[in-house]
């Protein structure tokens, strides 16, 4: 049984050591789902979105899709930032160390609806 985990981590070392390295970078959004009421209406939720780092530097969160920069931390090891998401569409954000442009992690709010939007257009002829 040994011996065949030493044969595992001598052959795939480098994906072992990524999977151990993945836990440590860490972007959550909570919560991650916002619920409306109806189909294509408006989103509205507290959303804490928070990021942990294994080395000191500097980062910057920004929205996946625009690329609009919301907050930047500078010489820091994890951070915080409150969000108050108003949206018809899912968002998803992006944790970037501002000196190599380099994407960490990301992380997104998707849009759930109670109820969707079923009905059909129907018109009516008097003739």
């Amino acid at each position: 049984m040994f011996f065949r985990w030493f044969c595992l981590l001598i052959i795939f070392p480098v994906s072992a050591l990524a999977q151990s390295s993945d836990t440590q970078n860490t972007l959550t959004a909570v919560p991650d789902t916002c619920v409306a009421l109806r189909e294509g209406r408006d989103c509205y939720a507290d959303v804490v979105i928070t990021w942990h780092q294994p080395i000191i530097g500097n980062y910057c969160l920004r929205d996946a899709t625009s690329k609009y920069i919301m907050q930047c931390w500078l010489k820091q090891q994890q951070g915080t930032l409150n969000y108050a998401f108003d949206s018809k569409q899912s968002i998803a954000f992006e944790l970037f160390d501002s000196n190599t442009s380099k994407i960490i992690g990301t992380a997104e709010v998707k849009l759930q609806w109670v109820y969707q939007n079923r009905q059909k257009k129907r018109r009516w002829r008097l003739f």
